[in-house]
């Protein structure tokens, strides 16, 4: 891919992600860490398993903290193209709050939308929809949320990428715990990818998280980790 177009498609990303900043002042800001296992194996033919647990400390980073488990099944359907169905369980303990307990169904679609040299993944694009359901609450929260990411080589043969990613987050419907339909947050990632081992690699880097509400709107500064592992 030529470099004007690879400098455009980076100067869109960019742009959107931008766009979720463009929000009132008076937003709160709270810092915070993420850390994230994500892994992958086969399980027979095209099927293949999806374990992913996080683990976040909120409320300036120690206040209060998040975990979430998130285990599912997929199947490539292309190259570079999967389909996945899953279970999530999220437990939330916010520093000044109640602690939420949060189970959910989710579904997504992934695959390459832009191809680079050679035909790896140059950009690519997720989609996923989610059933959202709190202990003792009796209604479902719709969401949908789309991700595209830009991953570009960057040194030692294309095993070291830079990586920046943007996801909207869509509320389908409005809830009696909470959630109101429309735009619910938006989240933009830039960092590095780098190989720690042999299937392993690790992408840290900054992640700005922005929360739309009915009040003040809040925006987290994550200092994120994710290790993808290939079983």
């Amino acid at each position: 891919m030529k470099m004007p177009v690879l400098r455009q498609m980076s100067f869109m990303l960019a742009c959107v992600g931008s766009a979720s900043l463009c929000t009132p002042a008076h937003a709160q800001d709270d810092t915070q860490a993420w850390g994230a296992v994500i892994a992958t194996g086969p399980v027979r033919g095209d099927l293949f398993l999806w374990l992913e647990t996080q683990a976040r400390a909120t409320d300036d980073v120690g206040g209060g903290s998040q975990f979430i488990a998130r285990p599912a099944i997929g199947a490539r359907i292309a190259r570079d193209a999967h389909a996945i169905a899953g279970y999530a369980y999220i437990r939330t303990d916010p520093a000044n709050g109640q602690t939420v307990n949060e189970h959910r169904l989710w579904q997504q679609v992934q695959f390459a939308a832009v191809r680079g040299r050679g035909g790896a993944p140059l950009v690519i694009s997720r989609t996923r929809l989610e059933q959202r359901m709190i202990e003792g609450r009796e209604d479902t929260g719709w969401r949908l949320r789309q991700f595209v990411r830009l991953q570009v080589p960057i040194a030692r043969e294309g095993a070291v990428q830079a990586v920046a990613f943007t996801e909207g987050f869509l509320n389908l419907n409005s809830t009696i715990w909470g959630a109101r339909d429309g735009v619910d947050q938006w989240r933009t990632f830039v960092g590095i990818g780098v190989p720690v081992a042999h299937r392993v690699r690790i992408e840290p880097g900054y992640l700005n998280q922005r929360v739309f509400r009915r009040g003040e709107d809040r925006t987290n500064h994550v200092l994120s980790a994710t290790l993808f592992v290939g079983l």
